[in-house]
């Protein structure tokens, strides 16, 4: 009893060192400029930082100064977000027939820009939640007196999908040019539904923030197999999402560009795009790279002049709950570490950031002797072998006395 009470003990010892070994993966610390503001900030992951962590950020912790994780939201941006939007029309008239109807006229202009010159328009209306069915028709006008019909009947629907109060039917209109939409909804001695407004559902994109990575060192060969091979190196290996590519010289030009990943042993093709005066720009996948080798091709034009190629990565930023009179860091290079998980991304939208500016300093290595929870298990690595060399052993003579013991109840 008491040797397996020894190795039990031996066990424990020997996962409590590999436990934090583990830890003490991470090989770059920096430390968080001094809080003045109680509440959630915004920590803006700049080419330094981004340049020492994984490309997708998953190494990335941030702890307090005794070594405790403090919880984060990591908003990333896209290049290219599309989503769509209510714009309402003007409401010109609404007015009641003696047989109960109700006409509701709209304008459905925007500038010099009626409904979207798509085969079909979206029309949305928007109504006060009730269990009610309506006939209903639409047509439309230039001057308000001819009208003409669009769709000749439809069920408005005031029980439709939508929120508790507010209920929101989407009708397809055929494409069409007409200034003035009227909707007539037909209630038959009934009370009248009420319509709040009208509108129709215009796709946006936005657009991507970027932030400008330390310029690389070019090096451009023009070679006589009539193509052109520019070289950039840049001081770090960073996550590489869009470059610039600036020439001088023809003024008209439209080339065919591939980006070739040099930093490994082999080369990969990363993108391959049409270059003209027009269209500069490179839209890459973000991953990680120090080497990129662009080929261009010249076809029987002059090579062109290159003066500058500039590189971007997507503007990244955490937000995290800091206070001030303590001091925060950040962890990070290490490459197996899986993303943390957090209570806090449920929250992401109930969240009040403060204005305060929070920056970063540059990483500097990290030797784990500065944060309270890992610095006692900073270990030689020949140590963690030799612990999980006595982690098998013991599990391997646990295993033959569990053997041996049930054998010798059964011969009893």
């Amino acid at each position: 009893m008491k040797r397996n009470r020894v190795l039990y003990k031996l066990l424990l010892i020997g996962f409590t060192c590999i436990s934090k070994q583990a830890v003490c993966q991470f090989t770059y610390k920096a430390d968080i400029e001094e809080v003045k503001q109680s509440g959630f900030h915004k920590i803006f992951l700049t080419p330094e930082l981004s340049a020492k962590s994984n490309a997708d950020f998953s190494d990335i912790r941030i702890t307090d100064e005794a070594g405790k994780p403090v919880p984060y939201i990591l908003n990333r941006e896209q290049p290219v977000f599309n989503e769509r939007e209510l714009r309402a029309f003007p409401l010109v008239s609404r007015k009641v027939t003696p047989d109960s109807n109700v006409q509701m006229i709209f304008q459905p202009a925007f500038g010099n820009n009626l409904m979207q010159p798509q085969s079909d328009s979206s029309f949305v209306i928007i109504m006060q939640r009730a269990a009610a069915y309506r006939d209903a028709s639409i047509s439309g006008s230039d001057d308000l007196q001819n009208w003409y019909t669009i769709i000749d009947r439809f069920i408005l629907d005031a029980g439709n999908y939508g929120n508790a109060e507010q209920s929101v039917q989407v009708v397809s209109l055929p494409s069409n040019r007409y200034k003035y939409v009227s909707i007539t909804v037909k209630n038959k001695g009934l009370q009248p539904v009420d319509i709040i407004k009208a509108g129709s559902l215009f796709s946006k994109s936005i657009f991507g923030r970027y932030v400008e990575l330390p310029a690389p060192v070019i090096r451009q060969v023009d070679s006589s197999n009539r193509k052109s091979y520019i070289a950039l190196r840049f001081n770090g290996s960073y996550p590489l999402n869009k470059l610039r590519v600036a020439i001088s010289n023809p003024p008209l030009y439209k080339r065919k560009i591939i980006v070739y990943d040099t930093s490994g042993a082999r080369s990969i093709k990363v993108a391959e795009t049409i270059i003209d005066p027009a269209t500069d720009s490179l839209v890459l996948d973000g991953g990680k790279r120090k080497e990129l080798l662009l080929v261009v091709e010249n076809n029987d034009d002059q090579p062109l002049q290159l003066t500058n190629v500039t590189a971007y990565q997507l503007l990244h930023f955490m937000i995290a709950d800091l206070q001030p009179g303590k001091k925060y860091s950040m962890l990070m290079g290490y490459p197996e570490a899986a993303a943390p998980v957090y209570d806090l991304r449920f929250f992401s939208d109930s969240i009040k950031v403060v204005e305060e500016e929070i920056a970063v300093h540059a990483p500097v290595p990290y030797a784990g002797d500065t944060v309270k929870d890992v610095k006692k298990g900073r270990l030689p690595f020949i140590w963690v072998w030799v612990a999980i060399g006595v982690v098998l052993l013991c599990l391997l003579w646990l295993t033959y006395r569990l053997i041996k013991d049930i054998s010798n109840k059964r011969q009893q």
